[in-house]
């Protein structure tokens, strides 16, 4: 499909996606399916208090109206932080200890 909308699946649950990369026979149907224009952020965002099976229902929805538009839906995720899974180095000294010799 040449035209796409990509949502961004965040953390909390909510759906995002730029509001100038929305094609604009596209931005109705995300707002009646319940995304709201946030201005501040430039973006149309699906709170996460709809829910799993609310967010679901819609997304499925998006991506059937879409469809018949010849508009295409990519889902990504917001990437997750790295956890360290290693400890760090333990500093290696500047100077050698000093060893007492016995006689």
């Amino acid at each position: 499909m040449a035209r796409v909308v990509t949502l961004t699946w965040y953390q909390d649950g909510a759906l995002g996606t730029p509001y100038n990369s929305v094609p604009e026979d596209a931005r109705t149907d995300l707002y009646v399916l319940g995304f709201q224009y946030h201005p501040h952020q430039a973006a149309f965002l699906l709170p996460a208090t709809y829910g799993e099976d609310g967010r679901d229902l819609r997304l499925r929805a998006l991506v059937h109206q879409l469809a018949r538009k010849g508009i295409g839906v990519n889902l990504r995720h917001t990437p997750t932080p790295a956890i360290a899974t290693t400890c760090p180095a333990a500093p290696v000294p500047t100077n050698p200890p000093v060893t007492a010799h016995r006689r």
